[in-house]
């Protein structure tokens, strides 16, 4: 029914209104000794707060939705910093995850670094500033994942290489007057989502495998696979077998009109994501009906540079918000604007390897001098009587 649908709408928008937030930076010591498989440990452990409505009452009523996370890298004025946004009432629980996986890095509660920038696209222009932005999404289905962070290791450490440094390269060689903001949106999926990977398995498995018959009956005759076939079999159900997040990743490009660079903004991300390509397996792209590029011969082919600015618009306001996509139909187009219906954005499923592998402290194999600052002492861990689980807020 129309009326239940906008009611949910409605009680949705309450209880993600009600939720407070908290923006906490990453400061890391000179060496980082820990692999990005310290970071996959802590998706895992971190998978454990999830959330959702057990009951009529908390999905009608409450209007209780799964909460998320935002994991940022941003680059502001040549200086690149690492940011994690969480509910406040999971800080706690996030925090000791983090300080067990990695005991040296510092995390400090700051204020949100878009306050620097005009909350609207005219406040943008009025600076002299311009905005490319767009949300990368999956190729082929969730289940294939993209090349992680096992294949970058090597047995022998000196070719080992950390899959950050490209990023963080990319991120470094742009002008003080630019900006480079990437977050990824994460919220944990109930362990059903698996299904729709196993379904894909089966169907790969029974690919090309025919039915004959035989004087003693049918049969089934199985071809022989090659080894890469099987390799592709074995990665999709490694995979499978981790926790697994809803996964949203959205980065917008601000930079003075005076050095704005369209074809850095459209490419430089995407280029630095191609090292996790796997032909395959799987590989990013810009979700084209997201971007802010609009030519005439884009349907609906009328208004394309209205169509582009109110697309700015958007994704600089979602951006801020760290926005996941509505829940329901109904709720996104309750919330579209002219000349772009919000129904585009897309999520996909994404392993803790894989988050993993796009979001950690960068190793000892990373030559981050001249790329991050460092905290010049290292961190003790933290106190025995710290508090890991507050009160609900």
């Amino acid at each position: 029914m129309i009326f239940v649908a906008l009611w949910l709408a409605w009680r949705q928008q309450l209880y993600k209104s009600a939720v407070s937030w908290v923006l906490l930076e990453l400061k890391f010591p000179r060496e980082i000794l820990k692999t990005p498989k310290a970071m996959d440990q802590f998706f895992s452990a971190l998978h454990g707060v999830r959330n959702a409505p057990g009951d009529p009452v908390e999905k009608y009523w409450d209007g209780e939705v799964s909460l998320w996370f935002s994991f940022e890298i941003v680059t502001l004025g040549g200086d690149i910093h690492f940011f994690i946004r969480t509910p406040t009432k999971h800080r706690n629980v996030l925090e000791a995850n983090m300080y067990a996986n990695y005991p040296t890095v510092e995390i400090e509660e700051v204020k949100d670094y878009m306050e620097r920038f005009p909350k609207t696209l005219d406040g943008l222009y009025a600076r002299g500033l311009n905005l490319w932005g767009s949300e990368l999404v999956l190729v082929k289905a969730d289940a294939y994942p993209i090349r992680t962070y096992v294949q970058f290791q090597e047995i022998d450490e000196e070719r080992s290489l950390d899959p950050i440094a490209s990023v963080m390269e990319v991120f470094k060689k742009i002008d003080r007057k630019e900006n480079i903001l990437f977050q990824m949106l994460v919220r944990p999926v109930h362990p059903d989502r698996k299904a729709e990977g196993d379904k894909l398995v089966e169907e790969l498995k029974k690919k090309d495998v025919k039915i004959r018959q035989s004087p003693y009956g049918e049969y089934e005759d199985k071809p022989i696979r090659t080894p890469g076939e099987t390799e592709v079999l074995k990665t999709i159900e490694e995979n499978l077998s981790k926790s697994a997040y809803d996964t949203l990743i959205r980065y917008i490009y601000i930079a003075d009109k005076s050095v704005y660079n369209i074809s850095f903004a459209k490419r430089g991300t995407i280029s630095a994501c191609n090292q996790y390509a796997a032909q395959n397996m799987n590989y990013f792209s810009h979700n084209y009906k997201v971007y802010t590029q609009v030519r005439w011969i884009n349907w609906p082919f009328l208004f394309a540079r209205k169509r582009a600015e109110a697309r700015k618009e958007r994704l600089l306001q979602h951006y801020r918000m760290r926005r996941m996509p509505e829940e329901t139909l109904i709720s996104k187009y309750l919330f579209a604007r002219a000349f772009n219906f919000n129904v585009h954005h897309r999520t996909f499923v994404m392993s803790t390897a894989e988050l993993a592998t796009l979001y950690h402290p960068p190793s000892s194999l990373v030559l981050t001098a001249p790329l991050i600052r460092r905290v010049e002492s290292k961190r003790m861990g933290p106190p025995v009587s710290a508090e890991i689980f507050g009160e609900e807020q």
